[in-house]
């Protein structure tokens, strides 16, 4: 393909029309019901738009797909979500004909008695997932019981990243995609339920156009994407497409690109968020050496690497920086004293504002010294959400180097620590105080952010205040304490450190109110938001009386609600607040 037809994908904006999509309801995708109780939806009525593009392609730059032959159910799935006649016409009803919608049908249940049709399906699930992921990869999801914290014992039940039970599966990693249809349908819940707090894959409309023109490109994304869409969809077999995306990235000789990046990064984040933490490192550290070896940590990548498309170029930039950011979270849950990528040289631009690059309309790149420079700018320079966000994992690095020994209250360290988290917070222009945009929808990475800056707070203050951590604490698998002497030790009772703590705390639990469905959020914030819950905890029972007590103990209930809904998706959310009740009744002696 010559270098015209590999740019043809991505036209300017102005040549592109948009045309935007209401779906409301977005649960509606699926039936509710149809799998067990672990695959659960949150229900959220939210409007929320996606863009399609009316560009046409040439036909020698494009393939046409194939829909395989379906079996016919009563109508297709899109119908059914939306209440409306369909006439069963394979491969595509009249319905989605007419709308331009993916059509595609539900498999078969001929054959099984009505009264048992759901606990056939739940057990044939079950079984299945249980054979095909639980088998070769025994215990990598169990939920941890009190006393297992195999993420910083070393005695873990999630062994080292080897997919080669996959490749046992299926060796050829092109083969391991769904077919158009399904493809399509969990790619849209994908975008829907993910890619708003994860945003560095193409914007759906620019994936869709490099699917006509250079699919093979994303032979082994797809399915990492389609798997972490069936993860929201209640009725989707998971486990089958967990296999395929494993499939995918088990061959021997990976190809060395951005994709290849793409595809490790994802999947390092839901395996985590799946309870399997020493996995998902295993994982994203192989996304790191691709990384390295490819120099992405270099502007020059983009650049080189962007066919002469922006919206590409830019998503290789935050394909870097969300890996830098991810390296930095797995390390502090850890409680390690660096992460990979802090001392690596980088001089890869900052991303530009989530809208604008849906748009595709991408503006000349901020750099990192703009940024670092800020205060001396003659008018305030606003920089984008994510900008703020790849700051603050900077100055988890700095945090992360005093180690985990409480250490003297007011050493140099800690102060320069506590002065960076203040600068950023004060610099912050106004329009990012507010994680709401003008539509009314919540800014995910600029919630990540906020949400970060709470917790990196907790995490500097909480081992010098008056909060004590109880030796309970350390069956927490997400937030155990920083070590063994700031259990053994009784906290020195600065009040500094304390009403710190106390801030942060209502700070990052009070995010939670924010009008977004808990499952829209980052599953890397339900370790976080342990950290202020344990520490709200401590509150509790060392500090508070009175109204401040009772509101302290309402924050307890709105952070229990929010990861008990994101367990409704991820593992590490369902073994978590089963934790936080154990830990939080022998604390408070409840």
């Amino acid at each position: 393909m010559d270098s015209s037809s590999e740019a043809a994908w991505c036209p300017l904006a102005e040549q592109a029309q948009r045309d935007a999509i209401t779906i409301t309801n977005a649960d509606a995708l699926f039936q509710t019901g149809a799998m067990g109780d672990d695959f659960s939806f949150s229900d959220f009525d939210q409007t929320l738009e996606l863009y399609t593009t009316t560009c046409q392609f040439p036909s020698s730059a494009s393939t046409p797909l194939t829909r395989a032959k379906s079996r016919v159910s009563l109508a297709c799935i899109p119908c059914r979500s939306r209440h409306t006649k369909c006439d069963a016409t394979v491969p595509a009803c009249s319905q989605c004909l007419a709308s331009s919608r993916t059509c595609s049908y539900a498999e078969s249940r001929r054959g099984r008695a009505k009264g048992g049709r759901l606990e056939h399906r739940q057990r044939s699930l079950r079984e299945h997932e249980q054979s095909e992921i639980e088998g070769p990869l025994q215990g990598r999801t169990q939920q941890s019981r009190p006393g297992s914290n195999d993420a910083s014992s070393g005695n873990t039940s999630d062994g080292p990243f080897d997919l080669s039970v996959a490749t046992q599966t299926n060796d050829n990693p092109s083969s391991s995609m769904s077919e158009p249809d399904e493809s399509s349908t969990f790619l849209d819940v994908y975008y829907a339920s993910f890619h708003d707090a994860h945003p560095f894959v193409l914007p759906r409309q620019f994936l869709n156009q490099r699917l006509q023109t250079n699919k093979f490109s994303l032979q082994h994304l797809l399915p990492v994407m389609e798997f972490v869409g069936s993860l929201f969809a209640p009725g989707a077999a998971k486990g089958m497409l967990r296999v395929r995306a494993e499939s995918a990235l088990s061959t021997d000789h990976l190809p060395a690109t951005g994709f290849t990046v793409q595809s490790l990064l994802i999947f390092a984040i839901a395996v985590h968020a799946c309870n399997e933490f020493v996995r998902a490192r295993g994982i994203l550290d192989h996304a790191i050496r691709i990384a390295l070896q490819i120099n992405m940590n270099s502007n020059s990548f983009s650049i080189a690497n962007g066919e002469g498309c922006s919206v590409l170029e830019e998503s290789w930039r935050r394909t870097w920086w969300s890996l830098y950011v991810t390296d930095g979270l797995f390390a502090a849950i850890r409680h390690c004293l660096t992460f990979s990528l802090r001392d690596i040289k980088a001089d890869v631009d900052l991303p530009c504002e989530e809208a604008t690059y849906q748009s595709g309309d991408i503006p000349q790149p901020r750099t990192l010294e703009e940024y670092y420079t800020r205060e001396f700018a003659g008018e305030e320079l606003i920089f984008s959400s994510f900008a703020y966000l790849i700051d603050l994992g900077h100055i988890l690095g700095s945090l992360l180097a005093l180690g985990t020994e409480p250490g003297e209250p007011f050493e140099p360290a800690v102060i320069s620590a506590d002065a960076s988290l203040m600068n950023w917070a004060l610099y912050l222009p106004k329009q990012k105080h507010l994680v709401v945009e003008d539509s009314g929808k919540v800014d995910e990475v600029l919630f990540q952010a906020h949400s970060l800056h709470s917790t990196l707070k907790v995490y500097l203050h909480r081992p010098r205040s008056q909060l004590a951590y109880d030796p309970i604490e350390r069956t927490s698998k997400c937030a155990p304490p920083p070590s063994d002497k700031s259990v053994a030790e009784r906290q020195r009772a600065y009040d500094f450190h304390t009403t710190k703590v106390l801030e942060a705390v209502e700070a990052g639990i009070g995010l939670f109110t924010l009008p977004s469905p808990f499952t829209k959020h980052t599953p890397m914030v339900i370790c976080g938001l342990t950290l202020a819950i344990l520490a709200q905890v401590s509150a509790c029972r060392f500090k508070l009386k009175g109204p401040g007590y009772t509101a302290a103990r309402d924050r307890v209930r709105l952070g229990l609600a929010a990861i008990k809904a994101m367990g409704e998706v991820w593992t590490i959310g369902s073994v978590t607040v089963k934790d936080l009740q154990i830990i939080a009744r022998e604390t408070l002696s409840l």
